[in-house]
């Protein structure tokens, strides 16, 4: 529920009326009343101040005010308001953008309805005026105690619009119909005199000073936010740091050979593919057995100094003390061994036979 309050200010007193709004109905709930003396100070206006009034609306006294009468051959609102400024000029003392101006379509006192006067033909306007600085020193004023108006109208021209004569006549309307006329004002102005660039702008600032507001908050939330990724990030970075470490020192005790490491994850695997298929080639192959077979076909005059088996050919390196003693270690082996062969044979210089035989296992 919110709290309003409408400021009337006569020549004489000035009364505070409380509304409480729900919804768009309003609901008078207090009134506070004083007497003016002489001109209006921060000190007649303090007591007035409530601090859980959102709102404020002001009603100023006809005699700050300006009125003209005014008539035109249409009676569109909007068309009123663009050329009023060119009706009033050279009957205003000054320049009319000195002036604060609004208006009200009038009803003339001869007017048997009594409504106000319009047609498609024509209207009779009130234009309602103030000098801009008078203006903004009312708004100064009731600001500078926290009652800055939102808008400023004035109830006693809403009441004598139906028959200008009767502003310039002395009218004391009671407390509770000049009550109702602020609630009515509440619903639809008669008039606002903050116009141009002395419109309300509070709740403009209000919304600028919120979203200055929200956005320092986010950026202070993407400064945490920012500091804590950046404090993961170099968590993370000497986390992977050490773990590189650990990876290197167990390749280096692995494969002490390998004097560069690039990727080592990527040189292990390669490596490991190596040996399992060096394992692979070499797991079929019973090197014992063909070294025993060997051995039982050379005589005292072979001496063997070399042995080699890749899985398919089996390659033995030694000396003898003759050729014919190679000849005859060949045709031994070739019954135990296929395409038993001798690659090469010579005479070294200490007069012994070196040779090279070359052979394969036979399919069993």
């Amino acid at each position: 529920m919110q709290k309003i309050g409408f400021i009337d200010w006569t020549e004489k007193k000035l009364s505070l009326y409380i509304f409480e709004k729900k919804g768009n109905q309003y609901t008078l709930t207090d009134t506070l009343s004083l007497p003016v003396e002489g001109e209006l100070n921060q000190s007649s206006l303090a007591s007035l101040v409530k601090p859980s009034i959102e709102q404020i609306y002001l009603s100023v006294p006809l005699n700050l005010l300006s009125i003209r009468e005014l008539s035109f051959p249409f009676s569109d609102k909007n068309k009123i308001k663009d050329t009023i400024s060119y009706e009033l000029e050279g009957i205003l003392l000054g320049n009319i953008s000195n002036y604060s101006v609004d208006s009200l379509i009038s009803a003339s006192a001869d007017s048997p309805s009594g409504e106000k006067e319009s047609s498609e033909s024509g209207s009779s306007v009130l234009a309602a005026c103030i000098e801009k600085p008078k203006l903004r020193g009312i708004i100064s004023l009731f600001s500078s105690v926290g009652l800055e108006p939102i808008a400023i109208t004035s109830i006693d021209l809403k009441f004598y619009s139906k028959n200008i004569k009767m502003l310039f006549e002395s009218h004391n309307l009671g407390e509770k119909i000049r009550a109702e006329a602020a609630k009515e004002e509440l619903v639809n102005l008669t008039i606002n005199l903050r116009q141009d660039e002395l419109s309300y702008k509070g709740d403009t600032e209000r919304i600028k000073k919120s979203l200055r507001l929200t956005g320092i908050l986010i950026f202070l939330l993407l400064l945490i936010f920012g500091s804590g990724v950046t404090m993961k990030f170099i968590s993370l970075k000497k986390e992977h740091t050490s773990i590189i470490e650990e990876i290197n020192a167990i390749y280096y005790n692995a494969f002490p050979g390998d004097a560069k490491i690039v990727d080592a994850v990527r040189q292990f695997k390669g490596n490991l593919n190596f040996l399992t298929e060096k394992k692979t080639i070499l797991g079929g192959i019973s090197a014992l057995d063909i070294l025993l077979d060997i051995a039982n076909h050379k005589n005292k005059d072979i001496t063997l100094t070399e042995f080699n088996a890749d899985g398919e050919n089996t390659i033995i390196k030694g000396t003898a003390t003759s050729f014919e003693n190679v000849d005859a270690f060949k045709n031994t082996l070739s019954s135990s061994f296929e395409e038993v062969r001798v690659m090469d044979s010579r005479l070294s210089p200490d007069r012994k036979i070196s040779f090279s035989i070359i052979m394969k296992d036979k399919i069993s």
